[in-house]
C-alpha cells in the first residue's frame, strides 16, 4: 500500500515536471525570414583608409519557416557604419511592425569579417511586450542601385537578406 502511494506521488511529480517543461518550451519559437530592403546611405567621410556613413532603410519581411512568424512585417532601420581599410562594422536599431500594428524594436551589430549581423529585441508592444530572442542576418542578394553607386551622399542600395533566429514570449 505504501509502495503504491509512493509510486503515485512520484508519477504525479514527473508528470508535473514534464508539463512544466513543455509549457516553457512552447513559448520559444524559431523563425526564418527573407527581408528585402532599400537603403539610402548618407556618407560622412569616404577615403580608401576610412569610411563613415549612416543609412536609413525600409523594407518588408517574408516568412520562409513553417511557423509563418513575421510574415508580411514591414521595417524601418537606422544604422551607423564604419570602414577602416577593408574591415567594416555597423550597429543600429530596427522597428519591425506586424500587420496588426504591434511591433518589436531590435538592436543589432555586425562586421565584414563574420559577414553577419546579430540582433536582439529590446522593446515590444502588445503580445511582444517583454520578448526575448536573437537572430542572425546575412545578405543573400544585392540589386543594381537605382542611382549609380558612387558613395556620395544619398547613395541607394537594394538588397535582400536571410534571417534565422528564435524568440521567446513572456510567460
Amino acid at each position: 500500500m505504501s509502495y503504491h502511494r509512493s509510486m503515485i506521488a512520484v508519477t504525479i511529480v514527473i508528470l508535473s515536471l514534464v508539463m512544466f517543461i513543455s509549457v516553457a518550451q512552447a513559448q520559444r519559437q524559431d523563425f526564418e525570414t527573407r527581408q528585402c530592403n532599400v537603403a539610402i546611405f548618407n556618407v560622412v567621410h569616404f577615403t580608401p583608409e576610412l569610411g563613415i556613413a549612416s543609412y536609413d532603410q525600409k523594407g518588408i519581411m517574408q516568412s520562409i519557416h513553417e511557423s509563418k512568424l513575421f510574415d508580411n512585417w514591414t521595417l524601418h532601420l537606422v544604422t551607423v557604419q564604419k570602414r577602416v581599410g577593408s574591415k567594416t562594422s555597423w550597429n543600429g536599431f530596427s522597428k519591425e511592425i506586424g500587420p496588426d500594428g504591434e511591433f518589436i524594436i531590435w538592436e543589432f551589430y555586425g562586421d565584414s569579417e563574420s559577414d553577419t549581423s546579430t540582433a536582439k529585441p529590446i522593446y515590444g508592444t502588445g503580445k511582444w511586450k517583454g520578448v526575448k530572442g536573437e537572430r542572425k542576418s546575412q545578405a543573400i542578394t544585392t540589386a543594381k542601385p537605382i542611382f549609380p553607386s558612387t558613395f556620395q551622399p544619398h547613395t541607394t542600395l537594394i538588397f535582400c537578406q536571410k534571417q534565422v533566429g528564435w524568440i521567446e514570449l513572456p510567460k
